[in-house]
Formats: structure tokens, sequence, C-alpha cells
């Protein structure tokens, strides 16, 4: 058995994922494939536009046999978080042989060198970084200047481009773990990550969001070009059972609630606010009318409108910074939430439950006899934003709470 492994939100699964999952295993010789996806809110802060188990289908029918969630403090994180609780996952699985990931860069070369210089940290990156930050430059921005200062015959902007940021977090995240997992890079085809042009094909999934989120139909011919037939399917299903399309002004009225009624010291203890930020972010509610506008309000140079999303999403669960910097330290807090599998899916967990470094969850009902401290408090979190989540669907009939405990496994043959 070879094992794939792929860090993934498929937020909706495009034909440049497929490219990605095929190429992968054809480089590796894989004979499994395991992805650790996101669960209804993904790294830019923002909610999946359909939810887990849907995109959960996409994935098993775009070649992936066993589906694992990504828990929501790591998934709705930093960059750096979230490269590192997707990797602690598939790490503590036991069975991943490749960690697979796109790049716009296409080599590993050049991401391993930053890699390794921002997880030795030397005093030299330090210097520079507190420099650049004293300067006023914004964390992500002081730290590649930084890192261009030291390594300088790297390929131009190479830190500018979204996809080669986390590769450079997951390979430093292999590196914390002392991980056997061995990196390979996929080139991105096809559109930015960020581009919101639809194109003929091969458009991003920004661009696929943003077209529905436009007022796009379901039905319009450019959908069906950009997106393998099942991804349609299941994207048209959820949309006719109106279970989707989620967007974040959706949670308007809650997160302007929240921040309306919070003290500037509870806000404080929210991830990612800092430097008087709470502050800002509170007086801004009073004069926002719906999320986008606040996002706008708040956001910055220093502060960017992907953290202010962030630190919006989180205000919906709950999850402090002691927390979350508890979930990330321990190594041994975690747990394999199984969404979906397929007969190869099968045999992984198969191996997976002799081999795994934390518990493996089949059944949600069963997670508080599975579970204690941290691992428990963090799997809480996932069932409190699924019933976050599911209150922005069209439908209020669709609304009902602990879909978490009611929604079945996905299983494909």
């Amino acid at each position: 058995m070879k094992v794939l492994g792929i860090i993934s939100e498929y937020n909706p699964l495009h034909m440049g994922h497929v490219y990605h999952i095929k190429t992968s295993i054809e480089k590796t010789g894989a004979t499994h494939t395991l992805c650790v996806m996101s669960g209804n809110f993904v790294q830019r802060g923002e909610p999946a536009i359909v939810d887990k188990w849907a995109r959960t289908r996409m994935a098993l029918n775009a070649g992936i046999d066993l589906v694992l969630e990504l828990p929501v403090v790591f998934a709705c994180a930093s960059a750096e978080i979230f490269a590192y609780g997707a990797v602690r996952t598939l790490h503590n699985t036991g069975v991943v042989d490749f960690l697979s990931f796109g790049s716009e860069q296409g080599e590993l070369e050049p991401l391993k060198r930053i890699a390794s210089i921002l997880h030795e940290e030397p005093d030299e990156y330090r210097k520079l970084l507190k420099k650049y930050l004293n300067e006023g430059y914004s964390f992500p921005l002081s730290r590649e200047k930084a890192i261009l200062s030291i390594i300088n015959d790297l390929p131009g902007n190479i830190m500018s481009h979204s996809n080669n940021i986390l590769a450079i977090e997951y390979i430093k995240a292999l590196k914390r773990l002392k991980s056997d997992m061995q990196p390979v890079t996929v080139k991105r085809v096809g559109a930015a990550y960020l581009s919101t042009e639809m194109l003929s094909s091969f458009s991003s999934a920004t661009a696929v969001r943003k077209f529905l989120q436009d007022g796009g139909a379901i039905t319009d011919p450019v959908l069906s070009h950009n997106l393998p037939d099942f991804t349609f399917k299941i994207l048209q299903a959820e949309i006719t059972g109106r279970r989707g399309p989620v967007f974040a002004d959706a949670f308007s009225e809650i997160v302007l609630h929240r921040l309306r009624t919070m003290s500037p010291e509870e806000l404080r203890n929210v991830p990612d606010v800092t430097e008087g930020l709470e502050n800002r972010l509170i007086s801004c509610s009073l004069r926002s009318g719906t999320l986008s506008e606040l996002i706008d309000m708040v956001a910055t140079s220093r502060y960017p409108s992907t953290r202010i999303r962030r630190i919006t999403a989180n205000l919906l669960w709950g999850v402090t910074k002691n927390q979350l910097k508890s979930f990330v330290s321990d190594d041994r807090c975690g747990y394999l939430r199984v969404l979906g599998f397929n007969s190869k899916g099968r045999e992984l967990l198969a191996r997976i439950r002799k081999e795994a470094k934390v518990p493996l969850i089949t059944k949600v009902a069963n997670y508080r006899d599975q579970l204690s401290g941290a691992s428990k408090l963090m799997f809480e979190y996932d069932i409190k934003a699924t019933n976050s989540y599911v209150l922005a669907f069209p439908n209020p009939g669709q609304r009902m709470g602990d879909q978490d405990f009611t929604t079945p496994i996905v299983k494909t043959d």
C-alpha cells in the first residue's frame, strides 16, 4: 500500500483539483488516496459554498478514497496554523507516505529553502523580521522581506502566491513533526487562486463562488464547462434543495450582534485580535449594516480582509487564543473524523485503526467516550461550527441543529 495524502478545501472541487489528484497519483505511484478537508468554514474565514458532506461526495468522485475533516479551529486560522493542523492530522493517521500539494512554483527546492529558514528562525531572520514589523509592514510582508534579504537568488514573487505560501507552511510542518511523509508538488494550472474571472475552463474556485454570489444561474453553461460533471450535479442538487450556496453575509446579523454586545476584553481573547483591533472592530460594527461593510471598514494594509474574516468567523463558535494555542502546542491533541470513504478507503480505515496516533471517530455520538480534555473541546467546536453554518441555508426547513449527529458518513463503491 502506497498512500497519498492531500490537504484540501474543494470549495467547490473543480477541474484543477481533478488534475492535481490525477497528477499526484501518477507522480507517487500511490495505490490509495486520503485527504484532510476543511469542514463548513475555510481558511480565508468564509463559509464553504456547500456543506462538508456535499464536498466529500465531490472528493470521492474525483479519486479520493478517504476524507477526514480538518478541525475548524485549524481550518479557519492563519496559513501557518491551517497547514500545521492539516499536516499533523495526516501524520497522525500513521499511514501516509506522500503529501502532495499544488504550488505556483512547481518545484520543491526553493520552497524547501524558505521553509528551513522559517522552521529554524536564525538570528539574522529574527532581527530582519522585527525590523520590518517595526516599520509598519504586515506580518506576511515582513516575513517575505526578511526571507528575500537572506536568500537573494529566489524566483521573483515566490512568496506572493497563495499556493506557494501554503506549500512552504506544509514543508515547515513536516520538519516540525519530524514526519516521514515525503513532500510532492504539482504546478498549479489554469487561473490564479484568487482570480475572479470565469474562463472557458480551469477557472478558480474563487471565480466559481463569485459567479454564484453575483446571481449567476446554476444552469449557466459557463459553470458546467468549468466543473467536473459530478461537481456540477452535486452543486445543482444542493442549490435546488436550497442548502446552498452559502455566503458570509448570511451571518451579518449574528456577527454584528456579537460584536455590539461583547466587551473589548472578551474580544481581545479571540484569535487574530491584537494591538487594539478589538476597539476598531466594535466601533465599526456600530456603523455597519452587513458583514461585508464591516470587513471593508476594518481592513487595512496591516490588517488584511482575510484576517478580519477569520476573526468574525471565530466569533460563531467562540474559540479563544489560549485554547487555540493549546490545541496547536499539544501534538497529542486531536482526532481523525471520518466524513466519507469508498471501498479502498475502507482498506485505509482498517490500517489506520492499527496505526493511528489519535482516536478515529466514525460515529459522532461516541465522541464523548473516545475523547477527553482539549481533544474533546476541539471536537465540540466542530459541532458548534456546523450548528452555526446551517443557519445560513436559504431553506429555513434545512436549518435544524446537530446535523453532525444525524448526517451519515458518505459511502461510495
